[in-house]
């Protein structure tokens, strides 16, 4: 996970002379990163992202960084690996490692900034990377199906009750923990409440393939109305389409109370289905799942207590909010999905 210190561990001098960038003239930490740390480097040459691997070995950051060409030549935009030198994508200094691409001007809209326009463009990308990413010309293995893994009530009780007793142990509980701890203790009540709605390892993941595994704002960089670039792609794998569109929008339509429009929702399927099909049961069944991967994870927390690193904690309080309206609203949300 990310590291508070917003210092490059390389140093200044170092990462320009691997790069040959000439004067690095000044540097901004870019606070938004959750899983590697990452800068805008303004240099003599240019301005340029740079980011320091923490949560990615550098081996599957090559292969990530050597598939943007291919997308771009698919017309997914992307922000391309600025080679060092002696040609290399990721390169070591001192024991981190570190890649580079051009910087690109944009912003990263959600919520009610998002209209029906913006959500039916979202969706046409998102189905050009997954037709993208299926092309034999990336390289990519083969996938295998995917299990849909359910987690359950039990696994999930004791998840929460770990923190439970972090907390419990803790001279002093902070802000964070009164905050946190009653809506761990009321999660079981949730969880026990809609034992009846927890979907079926046996549904079937088609249609499925290699994805992003990471589609949501901060990963999105907008120009206007149209995406400039799909960024940090650091999360591919293998895994039903339908989870992967369902993630995408609950994360970008989400509200600050945690609703999400349902229009919004139906503009980015129909996007979607402009590039690549997909239909309205697996995206019922991949709703389903999603939502039951939000009502048993607490992963943030793991960070939190578990790793001292705090970079989650908002994005904990935010899940919440669509954990609780979500499940309010479990039959509207499978059903605009699957309209």
């Amino acid at each position: 996970m990310t590291s508070p210190d917003p210092s490059l561990a390389a140093g200044t001098a170092a990462i320009a002379r691997a790069y040959g960038l000439g004067e690095i003239r000044s540097t901004r930490y870019l606070e938004s990163g959750v899983l590697n740390r990452n800068w805008r480097l303004d240099t003599a040459h240019g301005r340029y992202a740079l980011k320091e691997l923490d949560a990615l070995a550098p081996d599957e950051a090559r292969r990530s960084l050597g598939l943007l060409p291919v997308l771009a030549a698919a017309g997914v935009p992307v922000a391309e690996a600025v080679p060092s030198p002696s040609g290399e994508a990721v390169v070591q200094i001192g024991g981190h490692h570190y890649y580079l691409t051009a910087w690109i001007d944009g912003t990263h809209p959600r919520g009610a900034e998002m209209d029906r326009d913006r959500s039916f463009h979202l969706g046409t990308v998102l189905g050009r990377v997954h037709r993208a990413l299926a092309d034999p010309a990336t390289g990519l293995a083969v996938p295998a199906r995917p299990e849909l893994k359910v987690t359950t009530f039990a696994a999930a009780r004791e998840r929460i009750g770990h923190h439970l007793g972090r907390i419990a142990v803790r001279e002093e509980p902070d802000a964070f923990d009164r905050a946190v701890e009653p809506m761990l203790r009321e999660r079981p009540e949730l969880l026990a409440a809609h034992e009846h709605r927890r979907p079926s390892e046996d549904d079937s993941p088609e249609p499925f393939g290699w994805i992003h595994g990471d589609c949501q704002n901060w990963n999105l960089l907008w120009r206007g109305d149209r995406i400039a670039a799909v960024i940090d792609w650091d999360r591919l794998r293998v895994n039903p389409y339908g989870e992967e569109i369902v993630r995408a929008a609950m994360y970008q339509f989400a509200l600050p109370d945690g609703s999400v429009d349902s229009g919004n929702v139906a503009a980015l399927v129909a996007g979607y289905r402009t590039e690549a099909a997909i239909g309205p049961l697996a995206l019922a069944v991949a709703a389903r799942h999603r939502w039951r991967r939000l009502l048993t994870s607490v992963w943030h927390l793991k960070h939190h207590y578990d790793r001292g690193d705090g970079a989650s904690d908002g994005l904990f309080f935010a899940d919440e909010r669509l954990l609780r309206w979500w499940t309010a609203h479990l039959d509207e949300v499978e059903a605009a999905f699957a309209a």
